[in-house]
């Protein structure tokens, strides 16, 4: 029987030492039954417990109590085409437990794994649901290209996406984040490589277990409505400033939100005088979401299973409409030990999701929302002769309560199926096995957006031109099939002698995708409740659009790895790869990858013996290696008609023709000497443990290199031609550290943990085609600067005065500001680089010659960091996760960060602390419609998106049961993004991107209730 300090353990791994195919799992009452020799010794292993062995030396019953594994060096790590014992690893490697995912109750995966892993940032574009997360969105270390580079996501094997995985059937995720771990995998890791390992079934009896979840989702940060009469003030102090009178006099502006004089007649209109929240009518003061999932495993004989099955929904913030998220989950693995000598393993799994949103945008919605006029009414007067009709009114703006009731559906859906077959060969020669792997993962998306035309009514059935919605109606019908097929054969060979141990991989893999993809508009269908193709206006032919896309590509590899270690203190490890693309010019498709690394477990030396009361482990680590990365190529090389075009530029509508007739053209270039970008990546890291590994700490530096990086040189004057081809004509540096520290410890009954992790990475383009051009605001690549560089004008304050500003104009001959006719007290005072002689602008546009434009900054976080803690006590459990970033600085819209920069954008709360006489120090300039002059980019408006969340929080309580009924019982309360502290305008979420404009969906802050139930 196996059990630890509070009875049998269920599932712990009984092997016989020296002949891992010999073994078994303990059942539900911790028991088990090994047939060894009499002089055999047994290992007993589980996860989180030190594994223990035992010399059998004859006897027929062994019982073993496990204790907790504090040091966690024995623990095994999942790395490429294999595992290694966390001990030995050379590369830089880091894992998560699927259980820890889990219980983030997250969204998806993606999110969960925001703070957890140093190296690994999470970079979450949207709180609309579905749309949190993108795989983009995972960056491991820093940037490894200027162009396309996605970490390389595999779920056991098979390449696919953290968003659409049901977190409970994962059992581990690895993240390999230098070239000599994620080098294996070759031309696909240039961005890094996560590993998904997902649960197993196990020799026991039938378990079935059910995790089930209720979530209440509130707004996080986001902007809040003036009432309508302090909104028509400030638009009156704008209009005056711009125009010289208000829009509305004294008697006007009293009526605003006066229940007793609401509107009047005005020719063809109406002029309101309302009091309308358009926020708080258009959404929701809290959504709702849920998480189910059901597993059951077990294993009889030689066969084991784990059949699970998941289902998610979030609802979204728009009141009415759609807008909402499903996912679905269905997942089998199945082994089984067909004889001594082959293994066969089947998992199959299916995913999908559907995503209804509303067709003009749920982004869109929102930015009305935040900015439709307040004293504007939503509905028009009853006596209106067209109110039964078209109740909805949209005198000034198009009217978001009627586009989100009456404008449609959007329905985009997606699924996936995927099979992967493993036959595995072994004891046909000692130590040496065989697999031989086949997988398909098909996937299916189709899209149907049916857009309602909302004409805009003014008064007695007058139309206001401008404010319509989805003008004119029509039906968008996307569908694309892919298929991406893997044939993989991989050799391993053990062989230990003494103090020797060798390990040698060699393995071949073909790989290929196919994706094609058909989409077709009809404009002007002949019904606004009739969403067909058959019924249209075809007889202009700009109401039908067709097109299709075909991607394909595909990849031949072989590689191998020599992993070697001697009596535990000298490791050494190496790989290569070759990898043959379609991507590539025909000549320039192979490329080979190599990578070594090299430890030394300095704590295994005799020397080390006098350190030992105080350090337990110390491990140096340093590695090497390349990468390539195609992927911005896309399938350019195939003789397809994608490169062939008839549209003018960009155009999907406009044909280009002469003399009726339509001409085609090749719209983009490709070039035969294009070859692979190359990743040199270097890795020097240590590892160390103190008191009794109760702390372990592990740091790393690392600089890499993109020495042939892929740039589309400038089109220039060249006639006919879009699009230049690609060129290795680029270099981007990457540098950076990362550090993880956690302290795991027990102090009678309460076992506890801390851990904190930090990362912090930086980049140069040293060269790519030249580009040196910059504006004011973000400049995506800039040579000699990191990428995403931000630049914009010093300032210092306000203006006290027009007077002011005249004074220093006559001592500085020469000195002019925007908007030089009408500078006044309130607006920005723009510094002038070098002598203030001259007009503020931009120069020459370039770093060389800037104007008086400053570098700002980079909009790419530094200083990333997570801080876990968590304990545990008789039944109650407890853990906490807080995550941040140090450093990182933005700019938001001018037009959003400008109280009617547009005419049309109303202000917000936070825009109350403007100028006056009396508040000289406010955050805000002086109320000026119609011109952004104030809001240019600069230092005054530059965004500090430095921040801390507690991102999870969660208590938990196991409920003591009968174990004949139910196996185990909990209870929980999770939160997730409860709070966080930053200086960002409280107005957007401080994860926001660069230059974010009003359409801006919220991130929710969640609290969870849920259930883990076994049986």
């Amino acid at each position: 029987m196996v059990s630890d300090a509070e009875g049998p353990v269920i599932g712990a791994g009984v092997v016989e030492k020296g002949n891992p195919g010999n073994g078994v799992a303990t059942d539900m009452d911790g028991k088990y039954s090994l047939r060894v020799s009499p002089n055999a010794t047994i290992e007993v292993a589980y996860l989180g417990y030190a594994t223990q062995e035992v010399p059998v030396n004859g006897q027929t019953t062994i019982n073993v109590t496990l204790s907790e594994d504090v040091s966690q060096l024995d623990e095994v790590v999942v790395v490429g085409y294999g595992t290694q014992k966390k001990v030995n690893l050379t590369g830089a490697v880091a894992s998560v437990s699927g259980k820890d995912i889990a219980s983030k109750a997250s969204t998806d995966v993606l999110s969960a794994l925001q703070g957890q892993i140093s190296g690994v940032a999470v970079l979450r574009s949207s709180g609309q649901p579905g749309s949190e997360t993108e795989t983009t969105g995972l960056r491991i270390r820093g940037f490894s290209s200027a162009n396309e580079a996605s970490a390389l996501i595999l779920i056991d094997g098979v390449e696919g996406s953290l968003t659409l995985l049901n977190s409970e059937d994962i059992e581990s995720i690895s993240v390999l984040k230098d070239a000599a771990a994620a080098s294996i995998y070759g031309a696909r890791a240039a961005a890094g490589v996560v590993l998904v390992t997902t649960k197993k079934g196990s020799s026991q009896k039938l378990k079935v277990s059910y995790n089930g979840s209720f979530g209440i989702n509130t707004p996080g940060n986001m902007p809040q409505r003036m009432s309508s009469w302090e909104e028509q003030d400030y638009i009156n102090r704008a209009r005056n400033a711009d125009r010289g009178a208000p829009e509305q006099n004294s008697e006007q502006t009293s009526w605003v939100g006066n229940p007793n004089y609401n509107y009047y007649p005005n020719g063809a209109r109406w002029n309101f005088f309302s009091n309308s929240n358009w926020l708080d009518e258009g959404t929701k003061d809290y959504t709702t979401q849920q998480n189910h999932s059901v597993s059951v495993s077990g294993g009889h004989g030689a066969t084991k299973y784990y059949l699970s099955g998941g289902f998610h929904t979030k609802n979204g913030l728009l009141k009415y409409g759609p807008d909402d998220y499903q996912r679905y989950n269905l997942r089998a693995n199945i082994s089984t030990e067909m004889s001594k000598y082959v293994d066969f393993n089947l998992q199959a799994a299916y995913e999908g999701n559907v995503d209804n949103r509303n067709p003009w945008g749920p982004a869109t919605v929102l930015s009305h929302l935040y900015n439709d006029r307040g004293r504007q009414a939503i509905y028009l007067p009853e006596e209106d002769t067209n109110y039964a009709n078209n109740p909805f009114s949209a005198d000034l703006q198009s009217n978001a309560i009627d586009a989100m009731k009456n404008g449609g559906t959007d329905v985009r859906q997606n699924q996936y199926f995927t099979g992967n077959a493993n036959l595995h060969i072994k004891n046909v020669v000692k130590g040496l096995t065989l697999d031989l792997n086949v997988s398909r993962r098909a996937g299916f998306y189709s899209r149907e957006a049916d857009m309602r035309f909302l004409q805009s009514m003014g008064r007695n059935g007058a139309i206001r031109s401008g404010y319509e919605i989805n003008n004119p109606n029509r039906v968008i019908k996307t569908k694309n099939n892919s298929y991406q097929d893997k044939l993989e054969a991989l050799l391993n060979y053990n062989l230990n002698i003494d103090n020797h141990s060798l390990h040698i991989l060699g393995g071949a893999s073909y790989e290929q995708y196919l994706k094609d993809e058909m989409s077709a508009t009809a404009r002007n269908l002949l019904s606004n409740d009739f969403f067909s193709f058959n019924y249209y206006d075809n007889t202009l032919p700009t109401n039908t659009e067709i097109s299709d896309a075909v991607q394909p590509w595909k990849m031949a590899s072989l590689f191998g790895r020599v992993n070697y270690d001697f009596a535990g203190r000298y490791l050494f490890e190496a790989n290569v790869r070759y990898d043959g693309s379609s991507r590539l010019a025909p000549g320039n498709r192979g490329g080979v990858f190599p990578s070594a690394s090299v430890g030394w477990r300095v704590s295994e030396e005799a020397f080390f013996e006098s350190v030992k009361p105080y350090v337990d482990n110390f491990k140096m680590r340093f590695s090497w290696g390349q990468l390539g990365n195609s992927t911005v190529l896309n399938s350019m090389y195939y003789p397809y008609y994608g490169l062939i075009s008839n549209k003018t530029e960009d155009s999907t509508t406009n044909i280009l023709s002469i003399m009726g007739n339509p001409v085609y053209y090749q719209k983009e270039m490709v070039s035969n000497d294009v070859t692979w970008e190359t990743l040199t990546s270097t890795n020097i890291g240590a590892d160390l443990g103190f008191f009794e590994n109760r702390l372990s700490v592990t740091g790393d530096y690392y600089w890499k290199t993109n020495d042939n990086m892929l740039a589309q040189l400038r089109v220039g004057n060249i006639a006919g031609v879009v699009k230049l081809p690609y060129q290795n004509a680029g270099t981007l540096k990457t540098w950076g550290w990362e550090a993880s520290a956690e302290w795991r410890d027990k102090i009678g009954e309460v076992s506890y943990h801390i851990g904190f992790n930090i990362d912090d990475s930086q980049n140069e383009l040293v060269s790519y085609d030249g580009n040196n051009v910059i504006k004011a605001g973000a400049v995506d690549k800039l040579e000699g600067y990191a990428l995403n560089s931000v630049w914009g004008y010093k300032t210092n304050g306000f203006w006290s005065s027009r007077d002011e500003y005249l004074e220093y104009k006559k001592n500085n001959p020469g000195y002019e500001s925007f908007n030089d006719s009408k500078v006044s007290g309130g607006d920005v005072r723009y510094v002038a680089q070098g002598k203030a002689d001259h007009t503020i602008g931009i120069g020459g546009g370039t770093p060389e010659n800037p104007g008086d434009l400053v570098y700002l900054g980079t909009t790419n976080g530094r200083y990333l960091y997570g801080i876990n803690m968590g304990l545990q006590w008789n039944s109650f459990d407890f853990t906490m996760l807080w995550q941040g970033v140090g450093k990182r600085s933005f700019l938001i819209n001018t037009a959003t960060l400008a109280p009617l920069g547009n005419s049309y954008e109303m202000p917000w709360t936070v825009h109350r602390d403007y100028w006056t006489e009396d508040n000289p120090n406010a955050y805000f300039a002086r109320p000026f419609e119609g011109n952004t002059f104030n809001y240019n980019p600069s230092d005054r408006w530059l965004q500090d998106g430095s921040y801390i969340r507690l991102k999870n929080v969660q208590l938990g309580y196991t409920i003591p049961v009968a174990k004949k009924v139910i196996e185990s019982l909990r209870v929980y309360l999770t939160g997730t993004d409860v709070w966080e502290h930053t200086n960002v305008l409280n107005v957007f979420d401080p994860e926001i991107g660069n230059d974010k404009n009003t359409q801006y969906y919220p991130f929710f802050r969640t609290w969870t209730m849920g259930v883990n139930l076994t049986f």
